[in-house]
């Protein structure tokens, strides 16, 4: 998926690609959701720029894309606000990165996953939700 052939020759996408329209889509959620990382850290940088400046791992980060024969498998850790629907948020952040994606890669990935690692109000309280589709 990240390679593509044209007339005038292939294309290679970079992963930080789709680090950026999750990126979006969590944004567009205005502040109900933000990106933590499964430890329920919040990371201020991309995964993929934050291993290039050696920060961390990117198999550590918040956002982890993995490419198969059948399509690209995106996994995203998330924490909520306190009130938020569960449900309602991470439908609208799946259906923006399909959206998204699609509209880019010119296919829907084969799988989107959205794990509510903790609800926040004044502290974080561990949680452990996954949401597929």
């Amino acid at each position: 998926m990240f390679n593509m052939e044209t007339k005038l020759g292939y294309i290679d996408f970079s992963q930080d690609i789709i680090n950026k329209i999750v990126a979006e889509a969590v944004e567009g959620c205005n502040g109900k959701a933000e990106i933590f990382h499964y430890r329920g850290k919040l990371k201020q940088v991309m995964p993929g720029l934050a291993s290039k400046m050696n920060l961390y791992d990117e198999e550590a980060g918040s956002i982890q894309i993995e490419e198969t024969d059948e399509g690209v498998i995106i996994t995203v850790y998330l924490v909520l606000r306190f009130g938020v629907s569960i449900k309602k948020t991470t439908s609208e952040i799946i259906d923006r990165i399909y959206d998204d994606v699609e509209k880019i890669f010119g296919e829907k990935p084969k799988k989107v996953t959205i794990i509510v690692t903790g609800t926040l109000s004044k502290n974080i309280v561990k949680r452990h939700i996954e949401v597929s589709r």
